[in-house]
């Protein structure tokens, strides 16, 4: 059985207590909500501003005849203005996630992925690699009929909104990944295994999604491989640049692009357009959108099978051992307070090594005769005369292990009830 190996910094957030995996998932959707109130109270000015242009919605304050169906319409039909501002909102969850995790678990942003040494190449590879697999689902709906592409050329302001999403989604992709990767993936890795805390967080990844429109059992399948994707990649790169960038790219050039639905989300201006044929929504998603058919699906196995077959090759995966938190052991204190009790009754003397050294020298004393009266007896390896002390410990000089100072037989008792701090070594 293979796991896959813990990158040193997420063996750094060990420091922090660890929870079963249903309270961490519930920590986490704690501060996903405490996030959305952040980021609502963010958006008020924008969708004040928004509804009070709205002639319909003024008349039925002034009429006091709230229809909440028809504000529900508004809201799902708000302008390109207002949801750029609402994917910039999204920083409240990264705020969120940074403040939880460094005041309440003392955890540095090191554990959560931000490295700084290499972040700009990282965040290009991801671009790359977002970019990439996007466009490959993309070329299996064109290829397979189900979908078919346009070249349209935007005029006016649109540019200045595809530009205003690329920033937005920017955001909104690392928001996503922080708090599903950057804390969740990591915060479960403390007591479970690496597979399952990749498995794990995707799930989360795929609930949080579903109640978007259109969501189906081929999207919510589709999520989760993206977030077993997500995972493995961020394990394998070891910083949450490249999987925020992965994210967001995806994100963008599927809506903005392509000018297909975003997870559920109205069509947004876009540099080319596409059209969905009727009776292919396997393939291409429908009204979810690319990632709620079998094109990603087919993407998304084919490159967490490659990305597998690097991270095997580059030696992640390693035989599977259980994962122990010192920090939720009670005999852990325990342990380490009798091997220290051990280790001082062993150097109880003045000058900390009085007592070994009192009982090696007693022992060449006793046998004294093995270096006066022959001294030759040392040098042969087949004497008859060679003495029983020289003879346990034939091997001086070769194996420090099994010298007078720490014979073989010591070393074996003392293996069994001493305490082995490698075992925690994780």
């Amino acid at each position: 059985m293979k796991d896959i190996k813990k990158p040193e910094f997420m063996k750094a957030a060990l420091t922090a207590r660890s929870h079963p995996a249903v309270l961490e998932m519930l920590i986490a959707l704690l501060i996903f909500f405490v996030g959305s109130i952040l980021m609502g109270v963010l958006q008020t000015p924008f969708l004040t501003v928004y509804l009070l242009k709205d002639q319909e919605y003024m008349s039925m304050i002034f009429s006091n005849s709230l229809d909440f169906n028809k504000i529900m319409n508004m809201m799902l039909a708000m302008p390109d203005w207002v949801m750029i501002a609402n994917l910039f909102t999204e920083i409240a969850f990264i705020i969120i996630v940074i403040l939880y995790c460094r005041l309440l678990e003392k955890r540095k942003l090191v554990t959560m992925g931000f490295r700084k040494k290499g972040m700009a190449v990282e965040y290009l590879r991801g671009i790359a690699l977002g970019a990439a697999a996007f466009g490959m689902a993309y070329g299996i709906c064109v290829l397979t009929g189900s979908t078919v592409f346009h070249i349209v050329s935007s005029k006016g302001t649109t540019w200045l909104y595809i530009l205003g999403f690329f920033f937005g989604y920017l955001v909104q992709g690392m928001a996503e990944e922080v708090i599903c990767r950057g804390y969740l993936l990591v915060s479960l890795s403390r007591r479970y295994s690496v597979t399952a805390s990749v498995i794990l967080s995707a799930v989360f990844f795929a609930m949080l999604h579903g109640l978007n429109a259109g969501v189906g059992f081929l999207a919510f399948l589709n999520l989760a491989l993206f977030g077993i994707f997500m995972g493995l990649l961020f394990v394998r790169y070891e910083n949450i640049w490249v999987v925020g960038a992965v994210h967001s790219i995806w994100n963008f050039v599927q809506g903005n692009i392509f000018g297909i639905s975003v997870s559920g989300n109205k069509i947004q201006p876009s540099l080319f357009t596409s059209d969905m044929v009727k009776g292919r929504e396997f393939i291409h998603g429908g009204m979810f959108g690319a990632e709620g058919g079998l094109a990603v699906t087919i993407v998304l196995l084919f490159a967490t099978a490659l990305l597998i077959w690097n991270m095997s090759k580059e030696g992640y995966f390693i035989p599977a051992k259980p994962v122990i938190n010192p920090y939720d052991n009670v005999l852990y204190g325990s342990l380490i307070n009798q091997n220290m009790d051990q280790n001082q009754n062993n150097y109880t003397g003045q000058d900390g090594i009085h007592n070994q050294n009192n009982n090696t020298g007693s022992n060449i004393g006793q046998n004294g005769n093995v270096f006066g009266e022959n001294p030759n007896t040392f040098g042969s390896q087949n004497s008859p005369e060679q003495p029983a002390f020289s003879k346990a410990y034939e091997n001086m000089g070769v194996n420090p292990e099994e010298t007078p100072w720490h014979p073989k037989e010591e070393q074996e008792e003392k293996s069994m009830t001493a305490f082995d701090q490698n075992y925690f070594k994780d």
